[in-house]
């Protein structure tokens, strides 16, 4: 066995009368499925900070493995069982495995366990590695396993042991960052830029699929005190071309330095590569060659590079290093007095009052995007129409009108405007009457999502920072005291949502301080309908909503408002303090 494998054993033993089996048991297995029980044991695995040798060579402590067992037919006595490692050789099972009444058996595992795979043996399903690796969780999180039996299936029953092999079916990245300057390293993070994050495999064969998603993964946040630097990352298999930007190290202060690979290389399935970075001043560029490719557990070097912080200086990033593209799709208001909208025709009778907002802006969301694109067709003959943008109650044309059928494109960064002072984007005739066929699926703003365009009140293109709206009638806001007076009609909006804007999100944060007579409440509106989350938030501090847990279309929602939950009180919060992020 090569030295990548995992080696754990399964036993055959503990011999029941199937008139004792529990009705979970007996559920458990089909009619084909015998009373002799399968039995599974490992090496206690190892545990990690920045140990780079993590679950080398035995399943770590804690690690859980989905097993599916079948009958010489084919057919399955065991769907999907999870076992979990218990750091003493042994396994804690969510359920027995047996062994089938007659004939011979086939055995296939993987990890870690995935409960969608359910009923899925032999189909490719999708794996997603952890975008944060930086904890022993999400590293295990992320080291696709898959085993069969040493001695090949079908296996005949047996009461001697039967061992079973892992390999690796990911690359690892080993990083050891060497610092030969005066720079400060404490606190830095080492991340993996534009990696794919989900591949398919094969449950019955091991074999992997096709690729999908880029994000940036996190490797590791050295602390404070830190005086050497390793850490590693499981990526999917993949090449990397000559340019490629492969590996970061971003300060503390926020500078980032980057590694450029020198040459075409392929990470493959098992392998580990070794980055090894030298931290200088005055040298040259951090390149990435590569020299050699180990197995899994293997420890010597393969790729190497010095970095400059010279040029970390004049190189910056978001804090958060993303730069995903994103699409945000119109949602047509009611036309003015002399307009009228039957889709797909937009009809006017008078060259005033007869505007159609396409976008509107509650929170400066237009910072995020850089181009506007729009077709029109079947417009009416000697017909002009006229786009723009309000910022508060004025209205700026865009250009001097597109006389032509056909896909306009618009440059928002050349307006020379702060787009986060944008509330409204509008479209309307510019002469006595006509008419025109627009479509809201073909009116797009696109952008990236740290996209700025100016000053805004969101620290990045992944986060989204309130706006405060009036209270109701029983409160008053007087910064930052929010302050109440009745139990009901006493909600304050922070933030609204035009366009469906809030699907873009996934968690949001508020901190509130100097509570009294509290409690207070937080939640959304589709439509008129209000919805707290949770119980209410009893003690001042910081807390968090997981967006996606509410199960709801978050598109629909129209706004969040934050309120009390009894008679009267008051407490202190910023609209700084209240965040969406993605």
């Amino acid at each position: 066995m090569t030295s990548n494998r995992i080696l754990i054993s399964l036993l055959a033993g503990c011999i029941l009368s199937l008139a004792g089996c529990s009705k979970e048991e007996s559920e458990h297995h089909n009619n084909q499925g015998g009373t002799e029980k399968i039995l599974l044991t490992s090496s206690i695995g190892t545990t990690r900070t920045l140990n780079q040798n993590i679950q080398a060579s035995q399943l770590a402590n804690g690690n859980t493995v989905g097993v599916y067992v079948t009958n010489d037919e084919a057919e399955v006595i065991s769907d999907n069982t999870k076992i979990t490692a218990d750091g003493d050789g042994g396994f804690i099972y969510s359920r027995d495995l047996y062994w089938p009444v007659e004939g011979k058996t086939n055995i296939y595992t993987y990890g870690p366990y995935q409960d969608s795979w359910n009923g899925k043996l032999g189909e490719d399903v999708e794996f997603t590695v952890e975008k944060d690796q930086s904890t022993d969780e999400g590293y295990l999180k992320s080291d696709l396993l898959f085993g069969l039996p040493v001695a090949d299936n079908p296996l005949e029953q047996t009461s001697a042991s039967v061992p079973l092999a892992f390999t690796h079916k990911l690359a690892k990245l080993n990083i050891t960052v060497i610092n030969e300057t005066e720079t400060s390293l404490a606190d830095a993070t080492v991340i993996l830029k534009d990696m794919p994050i989900t591949v398919t495999m094969n449950t019955k064969t091991g074999e992997l699929g096709k690729t999908s998603g880029s994000d940036t993964i996190r490797v590791a946040t050295f602390a404070g005190s830190a005086t050497s630097y390793k850490c590693s990352a499981i990526v999917i298999p993949q090449k990397l071309t000559y340019g490629s930007q492969v590996v970061k190290v971003r300060l503390k202060n926020g500078k980032t330095m980057a590694a450029t690979t020198r040459t075409d290389m392929e990470l493959q399935s098992g392998k580990t590569y070794n980055f090894n970075i030298t931290v200088t001043v005055g040298g040259a560029d951090l390149n990435v060659t590569l020299s050699s490719i180990t197995n899994w557990d293997s420890n010597t070097n393969g790729l190497n590079a010095d970095i400059d912080t010279e040029d970390a200086e004049d190189y910056t990033e978001p804090t958060d290093d993303s730069s995903a593209a994103v699409e945000l799709k119109a949602t047509f208001g009611t036309p003015g007095g002399n307009a009228s909208y039957s889709a797909p025709t937009y009809t006017w009778t008078a060259g005033n009052n007869n505007l159609m907002s396409l976008f509107e802006f509650a929170n400066g969301e237009l910072k995020n995007y850089t181009t506007l694109k729009f077709t029109i067709s079947n417009l009416s003959e000697g017909a002009s129409i006229r786009l723009g943008y309000y910022v508060g109650s004025t209205f700026t044309e865009i250009g001097k009108g597109y006389y032509s059928n056909g896909e306009k494109e618009v440059d928002l960064t050349a307006l020379g405007v702060d787009l986060s002072t944008v509330t409204k984007i509008s479209f309307g005739g510019r002469n006595a009457s006509g008419s025109v066929d627009i479509k809201a699926d073909e009116v797009i703003l696109n952008g990236t999502s740290s996209s700025s365009g100016g000053s805004s009140s969101s620290t990045d293109g992944n986060t989204l920072t309130a706006t405060f709206g009036t209270p109701a009638s029983n409160a008053s806001y007087a910064a930052p005291t929010y302050t109440w007076t009745g139990s009901s009609s006493n909600l304050m909006t922070v933030f609204e949502f035009a366009n469906g804007e809030l699907k873009d999100y996934k968690t949001l944060t508020f901190t509130f301080s100097n509570l009294e007579n509290g409690p207070v409440r937080m939640g959304y509106y589709v439509g008129s309908t209000f919805t707290e989350f949770g119980n209410g938030y009893y003690s001042a501090g910081k807390k968090e909503v997981d967006l996606t847990a509410l199960g709801i279309d978050l598109s629909t929602v129209t706004k969040i408002a934050f309120g009390g939950r009894s008679n009267a009180g008051s407490c202190e919060i910023k609209a700084s303090d209240v965040i969406l992020s993605k």
